[in-house]
């Protein structure tokens, strides 16, 4: 244990292994009372959206260069959000879990996802229709070939953002180092993966052409601007978070300290 600025700082605090409430990873911030079933009815929800996307995307697209874009890696990611999401809810309906010193595995496996994925899946989806969309292209492409595009570039993120503006789940700022280690981790990728002599899906020696490592400045430069907006992103998740529990607290999770009355004392009765 780490005394810093008169409070205690542990470092389990850097990892996903302690919080106060497990209520908080499979209870709705828009509930009153403590069942897990309507966050549980959400997830539900969000598991058959991001699982039927995936499908579709491995039915259109499989082939050996499938996961070496970042757009696939965020999808799998926010699968494994929502399915790790419906397996927290689905254990704690089943079981009785009861706050303690260590997480769960299972939460600690969500919390770690859901730090990860929302970050990652609104900045693939910035990414995209900002660097990438080209509308001369859109227009000879096929219809199917489009809403794919959409679903992997931005149901993607409406899925995580309703994860987030759902449910109670805690973002810390020390948390941040995570999804901007997967984003590093990604940059470190595809400049291996070009040295190896690596190419895209048409034969192009890059995965995406704004990553091209042949003009390894500019390379650079974009993967540091990425890494300063994933740090901003990561900053406003937060904040909205912080703004979703103190809103909920303040009009759905209101708490009564009327007390009932008390008969009086017989002893002091005449």
């Amino acid at each position: 244990m780490v005394k810093c600025s008169r409070k205690s700082f542990s470092l389990s605090n850097l990892w996903v292994s302690s919080h106060d409430k497990l209520s908080d990873f499979y209870l709705s911030s828009w509930q009153r009372g403590e069942s897990p079933v309507p966050m549980l009815a959400v997830r539900l929800i969000l598991a058959a959206v991001a699982t039927g996307i995936l499908i579709w995307s491995l039915a259109s697209a499989l082939n050996p260069y499938w996961l070496v874009y970042l757009t696939n890696w965020g999808l799998l990611l926010v699968t494994m959000l929502t399915l790790s999401g419906l397996l927290v809810s689905c254990i704690t309906i089943c079981t009785t879990v009861s706050d303690g010193a260590e997480l769960p595995w299972f939460i600690s496996m969500y919390w770690f996802i859901y730090n990860i994925a929302i970050s990652i899946a609104i900045m693939i989806t910035a990414l995209y229709w900002i660097l990438l969309f080209d509308p001369e292209q859109r227009e000879e492409e096929a219809p199917a070939d489009f809403w794919l595009d959409v679903a992997t570039h931005g149901v993607n993120s409406c899925i995580a953002v309703v994860e987030l503006l759902a449910s109670r789940t805690p973002v810390r700022l020390l948390h941040m180092y995570q999804p901007l280690g997967v984003g590093l981790w990604y940059a470190a990728f595809s400049g291996v993966y070009y040295a190896a002599g690596g190419t895209d899906s048409l034969g192009n020696p890059f995965i995406y052409e704004v990553l091209d490592w042949r003009q390894g400045t500019r390379a650079g430069a974009v993967v540091a601007a990425s890494a300063a907006c994933l740090i901003i992103l990561y900053l406003v998740i937060w904040g909205t978070a912080f703004c979703r529990d103190k809103l909920s607290l303040s009009i759905i999770r209101t708490t009564s300290h009327t007390l009932p009355m008390t008969p009086q004392d017989a002893h002091q009765i005449v």
